[in-house]
């Protein structure tokens, strides 16, 4: 801990001048009162010099005269005539009326000496017990233990009253931090009475902290020897009403006995008049009464004293209690009467009480019942867990994960698993949290298999069995419960359970700095003390962290860094966790560490150093249990490479992967299916949990704006200047020199620069000036629910903070302020302004290239291009006459005003709108954010406005302990791009302990374009629900479909195939020319082909965003059509990745099961269920079938008959790099494609209406009424085994046989379900019937015996079963026996027949058994 700096500028030479200045300061006031005069001489003869010299400050004056007065006190013996001898002594000493900064920063005020007689003799000490005093200032207190022949243990910061203290006292007295006294006194005495009066306001690290006082007592109670007593003055403000989480630790501790009330004139003469408290605990476990009474001055208070004192006990208890988290002590919620004494019960013995987490397990797990399509209702399925509350507001988990059960935990009655009987009994951790701690204590139980060693960056583990300094690795456990769920709160309960079984260091990252709240509140609901909880920040890179015991709350960002000397941050946690570091290491928010080892997707693939460092923490602490913590784990399965502890991936055939990247391909090649399946298995492997809060009765609808004539115009107007720009870029970019003539580029990078800045700029202009145009509706809708008597919630991402500053910064001071300064519209003029290209460009020869650098004059300045400089003006110029748009949070702020929203975004100056109309600057605070929250909770406020740099970790809900519980109406603004970030904001309204349930709006336009931010944040939400959920119909909540995620593989196909048509000139919507002259995007080369490299989707989004409002709808509605084509076919052909869908039918026959595998962990089970699904056919007639083709034609083919509607032109299809013109024909019995010119060469021809009727009516009468299809489905634990299941089908369905239970499970075709029974029930095929099952699995020869060889073959394009080895004079016995022959390319083949009612296994036998005989007739 670094001790605070002095300020005296002269320190003393030696202890004998203080010696000699406290004896002419005791001479002074030995007979008399002490003069200003008198101590300013001995003061200036002491220090060598005048206080306006600098030599000294009156501060330095007044401790001295303090502590000749301690001297004094010193020469009498014994306790008796103590406050009568403190108020003479008092009496004749100054009055304080100068303070230094230092006094304030710390602090110092000294105790008045008839109070410290007091409190001393509230403490009765007995002769020769040890007196610990934590902050001793100038000795007051200790003086009267002193004389009370107690021994002394003083400790003092500050190093000016170090010195007295040694001067007046002699002997040793340290200066550390009174707040971890505990922890940093090195003496291993306890003492047997603390008396102290801790600094009421300030601590050493922080310049303001309420609570630092008692955070001291804290501390102090923790040294305090068992049976001991404390007696502390105290600040007003701690009391159980307006402290309960600090009193209540302290409770836990210790027992109150007394708290007086203190009037302000007892510290008058040192300076100040705050009212203060006289303070009695003991360390006793027993209950007992607190008396609680103010005191109108000493004497008052001294028959309260004597009482007390006379309680103290002689037996000392001759064990020291266990140091638990406490209870909560019940203390009434009113102050006492001021007339009488108020009598608090203190807390009971039994709240402390900790038993074992004891449960039982169920050997067939609970089958939790489904709510809806996608849901189930939530209950621990295999444990209950003794005297354990249900979870306050019900939770539901996705039917994927519901349909596995986790292993049963081991760990039942476990010693090392206890908690305090109040934190289940009352339900402060509820059922499902409770089982979250359970289940995580028993994966930390467990290691990954093998042992390893870490490499030099510390990033990546090798397997070295054999290596004896390899270490073993302790397995994680990943909650992935949903926002408002209560993780922090299952967090805090297993480090409790840690900390109760002796290992109480623990590592707690998280997001924000600011998220050490939600932490401190968690940890001390179970009953910590916020002086548990630590941030890393508080200490300096370059020293070690001087906490014992405790919490350590560390960010990413904070992780990451390091020090000026070079030490790392990562280095200085490692050092304070200890090479055998076992506590908790809890990664919360651990999305936070995404991209931990890099991807190849976007530009590079160059790790970020907050998932490496986060990555590291990990690998160097082997023992650590690790905690990961997140409601939206990874959005892409290149994100969860910092999951390291979990055994995806690992060397040797344990892991079911060999490493990350082998994980990464195999989950990319089975699509959104795959990562379903990840979380499943991983629940059922026992490292998982994913819950969310049950949705009754949330509900949604979307808030559509529809543009007015005049916004129209607006947007138009925009949409006019931004070709302006694009047209000036690129002509901007020829001046240059950036561009040749014929437009090919000469610097790329130069190019891309300007082009990736200029289309991000444009997307967040248009993203604010839609949210500003919707605002009036917004507005509209948002007082209509306040006078239905809602409270309205508006999620944004951005608040154009840095706009504002920017503007601000550019105007002159006098001008006024006015809406149309601050717009959206800036972000297109910085641009314009800051990284428009105008420097010209040189080329250059390098290595035989031609490449162009910056052109430069003779005095090195860059050279600007006169024509570009024009061309940037221009643009600007016709930007800047177009009408400004606000953006919509400063609208709603304007039209409700800042009484009334509450503003939780973290922006520290904002716009406001005074009553006359005029803008003013409005500065905030940055404890704005907590006091917003507050308003808005307490009713004060009515409307919210979040974003995500300010509302992480909130809550907004109607919370039953929340004064305004009013229904939340939550306005989707603004989704942002950050799926996580977009669900988490949506969790603020809906959490745990609810009254309502919210109203969920999204806020949308007519404007098509503005699809490009709905697609985005759809697609990664499918992604967020399939890795967090196991099931990606959960990410996205109901409140987009399917078809808004435009950046599907599908939708790329659709726009390929759009973009030929544009090329070609067979769009409807707009001409090629005009499409490339309002989006400057090429299609086509220089001689007319269409380009191998056409715009991704992304851009071809962005840029008809900025297209005139008739343009881009037009487009976006021919656009759609081609992207529901595509859908539909690639429906039809069973290609398109529908996730886990639940497989429908008349009638699902479950006809066999087969045990596959089972896993030697867990005990799951892997199965192959043999299905049969019945399904009715469903015919459409004649006349429905025409109207619901109206684009089609009826048909009928000449040649066979058959009537059919066919499209009445050709549509385009594109797969892969070719393109192909199709027509798709409905007919009675289903639909397909015919290629345009093998239909131009087919007998179809045009038919009237009546005979179309009656050709297609008479067919479909003549088909069957249902249709059976068999299939196979692996159910159960697939990931550990997920290398050898075929990779020919991935498709994930959810089956509810008719009388049996739901399964979810991965299908498989005859050939993959007959290959896995080869791989894994037979390893040694001696019977016929395994020679069988082998045979089918592979396509390797099975050996029958006597040189005959069976291998399943592919033969015109079916599977067959051939005979090999067969000689001439065997044909006719094996066919006799069953077999065919077949002459195949001039050769004679046999085969063994197989197939649906043929018994293969039987004639299979036959010829083994044959063979089998004529061998036994040949060897006899």
């Amino acid at each position: 801990m670094a001790k605070p700096c002095s300020t005296h500028h002269a320190p003393v030479d030696s202890g004998a001048d203080l010696v000699s200045a406290l004896a002419q300061i005791g001479a002074q006031i030995d007979h008399q009162p002490l003069r200003s005069s008198a101590l300013a001489r001995i003061m200036r003869e002491t220090f060598h010099g005048s206080d306006a010299g600098g030599a000294w400050d009156w501060r330095m004056a007044y401790d001295l005269m303090q502590a000749a007065a301690v001297q004094m006190l010193l020469r009498g013996d014994g306790a008796a005539g103590d406050i009568a001898a403190a108020r003479l002594l008092a009496s004749r000493l100054l009055t304080e009326t100068r303070r230094s900064e230092q006094q304030i920063r710390l602090q110092q005020f000294s105790t008045p000496l008839p109070f410290a007689a007091l409190v001393l003799r509230a403490a009765a000490i007995r002769k020769g017990e040890t007196v610990l005093e934590p902050s001793a200032g100038t000795g007051a207190l200790a003086a009267f233990a002193a004389r009370a022949s107690a021994t002394l243990v003083l400790n003092e910061i500050d190093p000016f009253r170090q010195r007295l203290l040694r001067a007046v006292f002699g002997g040793e007295v340290t200066g550390h931090d009174g707040e971890h006294i505990d922890d940093l006194l090195q003496t291993p005495v306890l003492p047997d009475v603390v008396v102290m009066n801790p600094p009421f306001a300030s601590s050493v690290d922080r310049a303001r902290d309420k609570h630092i006082a008692a955070k001291h007592l804290v501390a102090a109670a923790k040294r305090l020897a068992t049976g001991g007593r404390l007696v502390a003055i105290m600040p007003p403000g701690f009391t159980p009403e307006r402290d309960a989480a600090h009193w209540s630790r302290a409770c836990g501790l210790l027992t109150p006995r007394l708290a007086l009330t203190m009037p302000g004139q007892v510290y008058r003469k040192l300076g100040t008049s705050v009212e203060t408290q006289l303070m009695v605990f003991d360390k006793v476990q027993e209950d007992g009464e607190m008396i609680r009474v103010p005191v109108r001055d000493l004497d008052e208070a001294l028959a309260y004293v004597d009482a007390v004192a006379a309680t103290r006990t002689e037996m000392r208890p001759a064990q020291r209690a266990e140091a638990i988290p406490h209870a909560r002590p019940t203390v009434p919620s009113s102050a006492p009467r001021k007339t009488a004494a108020g009598v608090v019960t203190a807390s009971k013995h039994r709240a402390n009480v900790v038993r074992p987490l004891s449960f039982t397990n169920f050997d067939a797990p609970r089958d939790n019942m489904p709510v809806s399509d996608i849901y189930a209702r939530y209950r621990p399925q295999r444990i209950e867990i003794a005297g354990a509350q249900e979870h306050p507001t019900p939770l539901v988990e996705s039917i994927a994960m519901a349909s596995v059960a986790p292993p049963m935990p081991s760990n039942t009655g476990s010693d090392d698993l206890r908690l305090p009987t109040r934190l289940i009994e009352e339900g402060d951790l509820s059922e499902a949290q409770l089982e979250t701690i359970i289940m995580a204590h028993d994966a930390h139980g467990r290691d990954l298999p093998g042992r390893f060693a870490i490499d030099d960056d510390q990033t990546k583990l090798t397997r070295a069995d054999d290596d004896p300094d390899a270490r073993a690795y302790r397995l994680g456990y990943f909650l992935g419960d949903g926002t408002g769920c209560g993780k922090g709160r299952e967090c805090a309960g297993l480090i409790l359970v840690n900390w109760l079984s002796g290992r109480r260091k623990a590592i707690w990252v998280s997001k924000s700095a600011t998220l050490i709240e939600d932490a401190i509140r968690d940890w001390t609901d179970l009953g910590g003390s916020p002086a548990d909880i630590q941030p890393l920040s508080k200490w300096k890179p370059d020293q070690p962290i001087p906490m014992g015991d405790g919490i350590l709350f560390v960010t990413y960002a904070t992780l990451r860094s390091a020090g000026k000397c070079g030490t790392t941050r990562l280095s200085q946690v490692l050092d304070w966790m200890g090479e055998d570091f076992e506590g908790v290491l809890a990664f919360d928010e651990a999305h936070a560490m995404q991209n931990a080892a890099g991807s190849e997707q976007g530009r590079g693939v160059k790790p970020s150093q907050q998932g490496l460092a986060g990555l590291r923490l990990q690998l160097a602490a082997p023992r650590a249990r690790v905690f990961y913590i997140s409601a939206t784990g990874a959005t892409s399965v290149h994100n969860l490479a910092y999951a390291a502890r979990l055994g995806l991936w690992g060397q040797g055939p344990e892991y079911p992967f060999p490493s990350r990247e082998g994980f990464v391909s195999a989950m990319e090649a089975g699509g959104v299916a795959a990562m379903e399946v990840v979380a499943r298995d991983l629940k059922t492997l026992g490292l998982y949990t994913a819950r969310a809060l049950s949705f009754d009765g949330v509900e949604y609808d979307v808030l559509g704006h529809a543009l007015t004539p005049a916004q129209i115009e607006i947007y138009d107007a925009y949409a006019a200047s931004f070709r302006t720009i694009h047209h000036n870029l690129e002509a901007a970019l020829t001046a240059t020199g950036v561009n040749d003539a014929s437009g090919e580029t000469n610097a790329s990078a130069a190019r891309a620069s300007a082009k990736s800045r200029f289309e991000s700029t444009k997307q967040r202009f248009f993203n604010h000036l839609l949210m500003g145009m919707k605002a009036p509706t917004i507005i509209r809708a948002i007082e209509d629910d306040l006078a239905a008597g809602n409270a309205c919630v508006i999620q944004v991402v951005s608040t154009g903070e840095s706009l504002l500053k920017r503007r601000l910064e550019t105007m002159d001071p006098e001008d006024e302020l006015v809406e149309g300064a601050l717009t959206p519209r800036d972000y297109v003029l910085g641009y314009l302004e800051q990284a428009f290209p105008i420097h010209a460009q040189k080329l250059v020869e390098i290595d035989g290239n031609m490449v162009a650098e910056p052109l430069r004059d003779e005095t090195g300045a860059l050279v600007v291009s006169r024509e570009a400089l024009a061309l940037r003006d221009a643009a600007m110029m016709e930007l800047m006459t177009l009408a400004p748009i606000p953006s919509a949070l400063d609208q709603i702020l304007w039209a409700f005003g800042d009484d009334a929203v509450a503003e939780v975004t973290g922006r520290s100056i904002r716009p406001l709108k005074a009553d006359d109309g005029h803008l003013f600057i409005e500065k905030r605070a940055a404890s704005s954010n907590s006091s917003e929250t507050q308003a808005f909770m307490d009713g004060e406020k009515d409307v919210l406005i979040f974003s995500d740099a300010g509302g992480t970790g909130r809550s907004y809900h109607a919370a039953q302990t929340a004064k305004n519980q009013k229904r939340r109406r939550h306005y989707l603004l603004e989704p942002g791009w950050r799926a996580d970030a977009a669900i988490q904001g949506l969790g603020r309204t809906h959490r745990s302990a609810q009254v309502s349930a919210p109203f969920f709006r999204v806020c949308t336009s007519d404007v098509h374009g503005e699809k490009r931010f709905t697609s985005t944040i759809a697609k990664r939400l499918d992604q967020l629900g399939a890795l967090t959920k196991g099931q990606r119909e959960t990410g996205s909540q109901g409140m987009f479909r399917e078809e808004d995620n435009l950046e599907s593989p599908i939708a790329r196909a659709a726009l390929r195939g759009y973009f030929a048509d544009l090329a070609a000139g067979r769009a409807e919507a707009m001409s090629y020319e005009s499409f490339t002259d309002w989006t400057a995007l090429r299609l086509i080369d220089k001689d007319g082909v269409l380009l191998e490299e056409l715009p991704p989707i992304q851009r071809f989004l962005n840029r008809v965003l900025a297209l005139p409002i008739h343009m881009q709808n037009a487009l976006f509605a021919e656009f759609m059509r081609r992207i529901a084509d595509q859908t539909e076919r690639a429906r039809a052909a069973g290609t398109l990745d529908l996730g886990v869908e639940t497989l429908r039918g008349e009638r699902i026959e479950q006809v066999s099961t087969e045990d596959l595998w089972t896993c030697p962990k867990s005990g799951a089970v892997t199965r192959i269920i043999g299905l049969e699904v019945t399904d009715p056919v469903y015919v459409l007639d004649a006349e429905e079938a025409m109207s619901r083709n109206p684009d089609k034609l009826p048909m009928v083919n000449r040649a066979s008959g058959r009537a059919a509607l066919i499209s009445a032109r050709p549509m385009q299809m594109y797969d892969e790099d070719i393109v192909t013109l199709m027509r798709k024909a409905v007919r009675p019995n289903g639909s397909s494609y015919l290629e345009e010119m093998r239909f131009e060469s087919s007998a179809w021809e045009d038919i009237g209406r009546p005979e179309f009727a009656r050709l297609w009516d008479a067919e479909a009468a003549s088909l069957p009424k249902t249709t059976t299809t068999k299939l196979y489905l692996l159910t159960g634990l697939l990931l550990p085994i997920w290398k050898d299941i075929p990779t020919t089908n991935e498709r994930i369905y959810r089956v509810a046989p008719d009388g049996a239970a739901a399964m979810i499970g991965r299908t498989l075709s005859e050939e993959g379900a007959a290959a896995l029974r080869a791989r894994f029930l037979v390893s040694n095929p001696q019977t016929p019937q395994e020679m069988l099952t082998v045979a089918l699995g592979t396509t390797a020869p099975v050996d029958l015996g006597r040189g005959l060889t069976l291998t399943r073959r592919r033969v015109a394009g079916e599977m067959r079963l051939e005979l090999g080895g067969a000689d001439r004079g065997m044909i006719d016995g094996l066919k006799a026996l069953g077999c065919f022959t077949e002459i195949i390319a001039f050769q004679l083949r046999v085969f063994l027949p197989h197939g649906d009612g043929i018994d293969t296994g039987s004639i299979l036998a036959r010829i083994v058994g044959q063979e089998a005989a004529r061998a036994a007739e040949q060897a006899a």
